[in-house]
Order: C-alpha cells, then structure tokens, then sequence
C-alpha cells in the first residue's frame, strides 16, 4: 500500500469547486462538506467532482496498527488520517500540515449509527462498531478505535 503526503488533497478543498450528494447535509454544505460518527472519534471532508473528488478521513484515536513513523520534509507525522478515491485503495497519509478533516469537526453533520453517507463515487456506513467507506472498484476501509482495515 502507497502512503502518500495528503497536502495535494486538502489542497483540493480550497481550489475546486464540489458537487456531492449527503445523507442529512448540513443547510452551507455547498456540496462539499464535513460529517462525523456520533462518537466524535472519526471525522470525514468530502468534496471535488470526477477525477477531483475526494473522502478524507481522520480517526481521533489513531490508526490501528499504526503506520510506521516518517521523516516529513513538509508537515509534520500522522497517524490518524487516511483517504478514499473514487477508484483505487485507501492511502494512509504519513505527513499533514493541518489537522485535515479535524477542522471541520464542529460543523460536521452526525452519521447516526445505522445511516450512510454518498458522494461522488463513494460511501460510508456509520456503526456502533465503526465506519466503513468503500468506492465504486469496491476498495475502502473500517475505521474503530479497536482497528484499521483497508480493502
């Protein structure tokens, strides 16, 4: 699995313009936007359109295992953020210069248990046990404070 510096992402969220489609979104969604599992443990951004969307995650609790430790030339080490394409395997970022989708966590929609969100390409089902994202390839991930899964 390729780890890769997400500052092209996040990035993203500030130059394109966003179209998606939410469970419950909130009312200055815009189409691009922020939800989270009623835990507060996980928060998620979305946004972009066709080879630009993106699903960016960030678990409080860290990934489980967590991703070897790196030298960042530009950000700092993470071990709590991991992101889904519309194609392709989930990636894990190994440097951040921002805390990601953590900054959005007090506009964040809440993914009640048992609800899912879609958009663009993607989606996510919240549960008790965790959240679950997978693509339209059928790769994704499972984010618990117990463990990580990418498939």
């Amino acid at each position: 699995m390729t780890r890769r510096n997400l500052g092209s992402i996040i990035l993203a969220t500030a130059v394109c313009g966003w179209t998606a489609v939410v469970v419950n979104p909130p009312a200055d969604a815009s189409g691009g936007g922020f939800f989270k599992t009623p835990s507060d443990n996980i928060v998620c951004q979305y946004g972009g359109s066709g080879a630009r969307a993106f699903l960016v995650c960030a678990i409080k609790s860290g990934l489980r295992p967590p991703p070897p430790r790196v030298h960042c030339d530009g950000g700092d080490p993470t071990d709590h953020i991991i992101a889904l394409g519309t194609t392709g395997r989930a990636t894990e970022a190994s440097c951040a210069g921002d805390p990601g989708p953590l900054l959005g966590e007090r506009s964040a929609t809440v993914l009640r248990y048992g609800t899912s969100w879609h958009g663009a390409g993607r989606s996510c089902s919240s549960a008790a046990t965790g959240l679950t994202c997978r693509n339209h390839s059928g790769h994704g991930f499972f984010l618990s404070r117990a463990h990580t899964r990418r498939f």
